[in-house]
């Protein structure tokens, strides 16, 4: 009696092990990303949530020198380091997406636009202005 125990007991630990086996290589072909892949996703949206964060504490610091008229006048010079044409090639190389009107440049119209960029950029007044000064444009 006891042989058919022991045999009854061997099938049933063993179709417990299949099925424990099954589970696992079924869970890993059908799970819907790998652990790296998760973990990946999960900084893609952080660091977008980040950016969301810094971009609007960035608009409100520029809106509240606004408002209190602590903005230095040297904020509206428009300071290049090469021709405007250079200047948009590369923001152009940069933003696809920019228009010839978003580009149009005056000289002492600076704050029109920095207005369209800053728009079509999602960037602040301060941010476009840098990034612009900081382009290297080599010959």
């Amino acid at each position: 009696m006891m042989n058919e125990m022991d045999k009854n007991s061997s099938k049933i630990l063993l179709a417990t092990l299949g099925g424990i086996g099954a589970g696992v290589v079924a869970g890993l072909l059908l799970a819907p990303k790998n652990g790296r892949d998760a973990r990946e996703e999960v900084m893609r949206h952080l660091n977008k949530a980040s950016d969301e964060v810094n971009s609007n504490v960035k608009k409100w610091t520029a809106s509240l020198k606004a408002r209190t008229g602590k903005g230095s006048p040297e904020e509206e010079q428009l300071v290049m380091h090469g021709s405007w044409d250079d200047v948009k090639r590369q923001l152009r190389k940069n933003y696809a997406d920019l228009t010839e009107e978003d580009l149009s440049y005056k000289q002492g119209k600076e704050s029109e636009l920095f207005e369209r960029l800053q728009t079509k950029l999602g960037k602040t007044k301060d941010e476009v202005v840098r990034m612009i000064s900081e382009f290297n444009i080599s010959k």
